[in-house]
């Protein structure tokens, strides 16, 4: 009867532990699952993003999905607030027509979503004193959004600006000393 006495403090402690791990275990595998379901809902948001503001080419989208302060830095600017980055975005539309995203790459780890997107635009309008050449563009860029509560507090982004220039007609010399 000792015996049994002194197993079962051991047995009761054994179980409580055995139970106080599965919980902690439930607990970690509840916060992988609310993460997942996060990433899930960002990637959403980014595709969504994509396919508003380029594809169905609607100014509108910004205002859904972005936070009025939003943040961009850019391979050759930053802007700081959607009124900003309205207006660029504003003169890419001028330039730019019948735009087609393909977004090839969609990663989330956290509250980012990586992009790797392929652009094919035709340029119809004036684009930074470069007038319309009619050519189509295929322009490569990866983007980096930060969003919290569903919607893109920051981005950045780089584009092949470069590639972009020469298929314009541009050429790149070297700097004359």
């Amino acid at each position: 009867m000792k015996k049994l006495l002194m197993i079962l403090p051991l047995a009761l402690i054994l179980c409580f532990m055995v139970g106080c791990q599965d919980k902690e275990t439930m607990a970690e595998l509840e916060a992988m699952k609310a993460q997942a379901e996060v990433e899930a809902q960002n990637k959403t948001i980014v595709q969504r993003y994509w396919d508003g503001k380029w594809n169905e080419r609607r100014p509108e989208i910004l205002d859904e999905l972005q936070t009025p302060d939003v943040v961009y830095h850019g391979t050759s600017m930053e802007m700081k607030g959607i009124k900003e980055y309205k207006q660029v975005y504003s003169s890419y539309l001028s330039a730019f027509h019948d735009t087609k995203v393909n977004v090839e790459d969609l990663i989330a780890e956290g509250d980012k979503v990586m992009t790797r997107v392929t652009c094919s635009v035709v340029h119809k309008g004036e684009l930074e004193g470069i007038p319309p050449t009619g050519k189509t563009l295929t322009i490569s860029l990866f983007t980096v959004f930060r969003l919290v509560d569903g919607k893109i507090v920051e981005e950045w982004e780089i584009i092949d600006e470069l590639g972009m220039m020469m298929q314009l007609g541009m050429e790149l010399k070297p700097k004359e000393d």
